[in-house]
């Protein structure tokens, strides 16, 4: 089984395990079970968003190499089909599945912002060391010591110093997985604010420091950089009605 496969296979489990023992403690209600088809439901919808972010971006590509389909299925199925996930379509997929659970009441926004968003960052961190293990979203060349060489025959630039951003991204998502998982946030939206803001600041910074060309490019920016933009624009939103909610439950407390 290739790294990458493996690393994203431990992330799903161990991320699993970690939303199971969150429902124990903050919704004893819930079964194991109906927590576990959750998570395979909101886990399938990213799977799907992040390889569908993917062909999106390197669509011309795929569509003047659609011959490989039936001429030689192997090669245009090792291009396109088999690895090649972004995390932000994951997001997006992510969050269009949970939209739907919501309208149609088969959860709360409660349950979803406790128990599943802590294993988010948890199961991005580990996937992004199975990148650095693959050598794709490699970083730029450098000169200082912490600059790691891959081999020939890999996605990353065989024999140049890169930097491991990759591990950098992983470390910053196990932050978030430990912030989130904290007794802080008892007020719904908190949670989901403080992934935004930090993910978002996360995921801007680190895309300085790509080397790779396989982000898709709008402007000044990458594409990811201007999702973050979103992100961090929501997070200020939800942290202002949250911060004016708070202001207007004080001002109705009964003066002593």
């Amino acid at each position: 089984m290739p790294t990458y496969g493996f690393m994203m296979l431990v992330g799903i489990l161990l991320s699993m395990g970690l939303c199971i023992l969150r429902s124990r403690r903050f919704a004893p209600q819930r079964s194991a079970e109906s927590v576990c088809y959750q998570y395979l439901i909101l886990a399938g919808s990213a799977l799907l968003g992040a390889k569908i972010y993917s062909l999106i971006l390197v669509w011309p590509s795929l569509t003047s190499n659609i011959s490989l389909l039936w001429t030689d299925t192997q090669l245009f199925l090792q291009m396109y089909v088999y690895g090649g996930m972004v995390f932000y379509g994951g997001l997006i997929g992510g969050g269009i599945c949970v939209a739907v659970l919501l309208l149609a009441r088969k959860t709360t926004f409660s349950s979803l912002e406790t128990v599943f968003l802590p294993a988010v960052p948890l199961v991005h961190g580990i996937g992004r060391i199975g990148c650095f293990c693959a050598g794709c979203c490699y970083g730029m060349p450098t000169d200082s010591p912490i600059g790691v060489v891959y081999p020939a025959g890999g996605l990353a630039p065989a024999g140049v110093p890169l930097i491991p951003v990759q591990l950098f991204e992983a470390a910053g998502d196990f932050v978030l997985c430990l912030l989130l998982c904290l007794p802080l946030y008892h007020r719904y939206g908190r949670r989901l604010a403080v992934y935004l803001l930090g993910y978002g600041c996360l995921r801007f910074t680190t895309e300085c420091f790509r080397g790779d060309a396989a982000r898709g490019l709008a402007g000044p920016l990458s594409g990811a950089q201007w999702i973050s933009l979103a992100c961090i624009a929501a997070g200020l939103c939800i942290t202002a009605v949250l911060c004016a909610r708070a202001l207007s439950a004080r001002r109705k407390l009964p003066a002593r």
